[in-house]
């Protein structure tokens, strides 16, 4: 696990092996020097998808910053059911609330949310190390946008993509942290379980014991 923060909003999180952290900061540029080097480096079929990939990443990480994401990580793991290789992208948001609130009341209001907005999925509530948190699992019908240099899809086809989304509120009720975790191999999906809410159980609201520095003096 990779331990990381976020000092405009200062949570702890443990990230899991096999994800590469993706810029939310200084996007454009990092875009244009990754489009640089795929220019020189990269074989025929990655140079003809870039533009199209590039551009999409760029809108992408743009919207998750302005949704005030702290991390985004692009994950390859192997599947436990056949060993392909499977990805998955990794998005933890966090929002602040202005007033102290029962954190259960603010994961009611938030299931009732979805509930209103219609939207279909498994909901449950467990009781982690540092409080209660909500745990939203389904499977989505997105558009399939064509990539260049790959087949060619039909007008308006869609794909099934699996995500589980983790809110876990502050014991305080004023910050709420959502994890979100997608897959375009919905069928491999569930196996993500164990390791979302693994994360949620690790996330601290406060330094950890060796992250403060009079931890070492006080023993």
């Amino acid at each position: 696990m990779t331990e990381t923060t976020d000092a405009a909003a200062p949570v702890w999180l443990s990230i899991p092996e096999g994800y590469a952290e993706l810029p939310l900061e200084n996007i454009p540029e990092t875009i244009e020097t990754t489009s640089k080097l795929v220019d020189e480096l990269g074989p025929p079929e990655q140079r003809r998808a870039a533009t199209f990939v590039l551009r999409s990443l760029n809108a992408f990480l743009t919207a998750l910053a302005e949704r005030n994401a702290i991390y985004c990580g692009l994950g390859r793991h192997q599947s436990a059911l056949n060993g392909q290789v499977i990805t998955s992208t990794l998005v933890v948001t966090v929002l602040d609330f202005p007033g102290e609130r029962n954190p259960r009341l603010v994961l009611r209001d938030l299931l009732v949310g979805k509930a209103e907005a219609a939207e279909q999925g498994q909901a449950d509530i467990l009781d982690l190390p540092h409080g209660p948190a909500a745990f939203f699992e389904h499977t989505l019908l997105l558009p399939a946008p064509p990539i260049p240099g790959q087949h060619v899809l039909a007008e308006g086809a869609e794909a099934p993509v699996w995500q589980l989304e983790a809110f876990v509120p502050s014991p305080a009720g004023d910050r709420l942290v959502t994890f979100e975790l997608s897959t375009p191999f919905a069928a491999h999906g569930p196996q993500y379980r164990a390791m979302v809410v693994a994360m949620a159980g690790r996330l601290s609201f406060e330094p950890p014991a060796d992250a403060d520095p009079l931890a070492a003096l006080l023993g």
